[in-house]
């Protein structure tokens, strides 16, 4: 006679509910993948005339979503002028259907930057515009893509020229990242992102985010030298916390949470 073993219930759901949390654990991070350290290259050459153009075909104007961030502690925000120019109306949203009505303060003549003002007062983010930048280092960029919460991991690849035409013109140096990474879930077009921050290592903001190629996985972005021209020096220097491919996803939920990377909505009649 063989005498078969019985595994009590209670051991066997333990065991799947085990499975369970382990695999819910393991998701928690969204857009936090583990990657060998960045293999940097040079640095990042001055801007030239023969820099790669990128032809950027800006609409008449209609209404539009980005992302917009706090650089003052007195309710000064900035954003990509193609987000908002041309709006019959700007506002933060903040959550639900609270918005905070936002003045536009200014549109540079130079570049794809929109400065704006509103009574939302949040702490600004710690920046550095005159640091110089190396090729291979990695960006973070952070923001509402597609209307959501949502970012995207890059690679610094170089320098381009970014040639505005449509409702105005503008030209102006730009830096070039290949995408390595995004925000779980998140598939194909990250409009939405425009005007969000871009992060480096430190945890500072070096630009903000202007165009995308989805096609060819590239995302372009404002150059810090261009936002340091718009920009006042800041009247203190904000703490900042690293960033990281294991850790960026927590980061952004952070800055979201604390309202100081809000989505900007531009309203046309």
């Amino acid at each position: 006679m063989r005498i078969t073993k019985i595994i009590p219930d209670w051991l066997i759901y333990c065991l799947l509910l085990a499975i369970i949390i382990a695999n819910v654990m393991n998701k928690a991070d969204q857009g936090d993948v583990s990657m060998p350290p960045p293999q940097l290259g040079p640095a990042l050459p001055n801007a030239k005339p023969t820099d790669p153009a990128l032809i950027v075909e800006i609409d008449a104007p209609h209404s539009a979503i980005g992302t917009a961030f706090a650089v003052d502690n007195s309710g000064t925000w900035v954003t990509a002028r193609h987000v908002v120019d041309s709006c019959n109306s700007v506002g933060l949203r903040l959550g639900g259907n609270k918005q905070v009505k936002m003045d536009v303060v200014k549109l540079s003549k130079d570049s794809d930057i929109a400065i704006l003002e509103s009574r939302w007062q949040r702490a600004p983010l710690a920046r550095d515009f005159t640091s110089r930048r190396q090729i291979g280092e990695r960006g973070f960029l952070i923001g509402f893509p597609q209307g959501r919460p949502g970012e995207v991991a890059g690679e610094l690849i170089g320098r381009h020229r970014m040639l505005i035409r449509g409702r105005y013109r503008t030209t102006e140096p730009i830096l070039a990242w290949a995408e390595i990474g995004r925000s779980r879930g998140l598939k194909g077009s990250i409009g939405g992102l425009s005007g969000g921050p871009v992060f480096d290592k430190d945890g500072e903001v070096i630009g903000l985010v202007a165009a995308e190629s989805s096609r060819r996985g590239r995302v372009y972005t404002v150059a810090p030298s261009s936002l340091a021209n718009v920009l006042n020096p800041p009247s203190s220097v904000p703490e900042s916390d690293a960033m990281a491919i294991d850790n960026y996803g927590r980061r952004a939920d952070q800055y979201r949470r604390a309202r100081r990377i809000a989505q900007v909505v531009c309203l046309v009649e």
